[in-house]
């Protein structure tokens, strides 16, 4: 597996925001019947619920409020990434302008990002490249999902994960900000795309089986003679992602202060991803995460908010931001507070 890094001119964190949906309790969605018995032990005490905002909206509502903050001019805002996880409320339709048209403006080049949950974390490595450029002073990253059935099950499509909807922004700049990237890591390793695709023949058009049945894939990806090498090839590619990324900070899991890893969890007392990467649960933000669910590309800029609105970031403390999407690709920043 290849690590692409590379040392170049600083990039700010001059905002980030989130827009989360209105958060419903697990248990009682557990004694509505909507949660199987696979997931109720998970961890999760809330999940965001949005009661019909679309991703796009949210997101552009995160970007609106990031804008404001980062005090930047938005005629500086060059670049606008929109990641997303899920369907955007229209087919053929590109999300990302109208988030860009709905917060920035008429002007910045708006390009859509899929890469599942590393979609956020992956757009903020393409737009902090773009920066570095010198094609804009300024980038936007936003994510936003809305998990809303019949198309999708939120609370039993994947192992670990319960789904929230929000909307979220990030804001860089070549600047100024409350923190700068320190050091930021990429990596992939495209032979397990095949864990979500199974055996099952590609489909002529969307939504030809609802609810997705993604659980349904993978259980057939596991009867395949390469599936039991599968997680010894995530661990490795997520490790060496997090571990050069640590190693170009001149930093261990000692040194930082709070990790942003993924809002998924297995519980029962079993190894959680933070914990597999050395953090502990109090460097984690699952305390957080376990409120809102797994939102989708956004986790990252969505801890990352919190921590920030939650007055819990101090000059000089590291934050690492962390990630995984199904593929898989990796990705991996640490970031000091400014």
């Amino acid at each position: 597996m290849e690590i692409i890094m590379k040392n170049e001119p600083t990039v700010y964190i001059a905002a980030t925001a989130v827009s989360l949906a209105e958060t419903v309790s697990v248990s009682e969605a557990i004694a509505e019947g909507l949660v199987p018995p696979t997931h109720q032990e998970l961890g999760f005490e809330r999940i965001a619920v949005s009661n019909g905002q679309a991703g796009p909206e949210m997101a552009a509502q995160a970007a609106r409020t990031a804008i404001t903050q980062s005090e930047l001019d938005s005629s500086d805002i060059g670049l606008v990434l929109h990641a997303s996880h899920w369907f955007q409320g229209l087919d053929l339709w590109p999300s990302a302008a109208y988030v860009a048209n709905e917060s920035v403006g008429a002007h910045p080049f708006a390009m859509d990002v899929q890469q599942q949950s590393l979609g956020g974390l992956g757009a903020m490595r393409l737009a902090s490249a773009y920066l570095h450029s010198g094609f804009a002073h300024a980038a936007l990253v936003t994510t936003g999902d809305h998990y809303a059935s019949p198309g999708i099950d939120r609370w039993n499509t994947l192992d670990n994960i319960i789904f929230g909807d929000a909307g979220t922004a990030v804001v860089l700049s070549t600047e100024s900000g409350f923190a700068r990237i320190v050091s930021f890591a990429v990596g992939a390793d495209n032979s397990l795309e095949r864990v979500t695709r199974g055996t099952t023949d590609f489909a002529p058009a969307p939504g030809m089986r609802q609810p997705v049945p993604v659980a349904e894939r993978t259980q057939q990806f596991f009867t395949l003679p390469e599936a039991p090498t599968a997680w010894g090839q995530y661990e490795k590619g997520l490790f060496a992602c997090h571990d050069q990324a640590l190693s170009e900070a001149g930093a261990s899991p000692k040194d930082i202060r709070h990790a942003v890893v993924p809002f998924l969890h297995r519980g029962g007392g079993l190894t959680e991803n933070f914990e597999i990467l050395g953090y502990t649960e109090e460097q984690s933000l699952w305390s957080y995460g376990r409120t809102v669910g797994h939102l989708g590309a956004g986790d990252q800029a969505a801890g990352l908010a919190h921590l920030r609105e939650n007055g819990k970031l101090a000059s000089g403390d590291l934050v690492m931001l962390v990630g995984a999407g199904i593929g898989f690709n990796f990705a991996a920043a640490v970031l000091e507070i400014i």
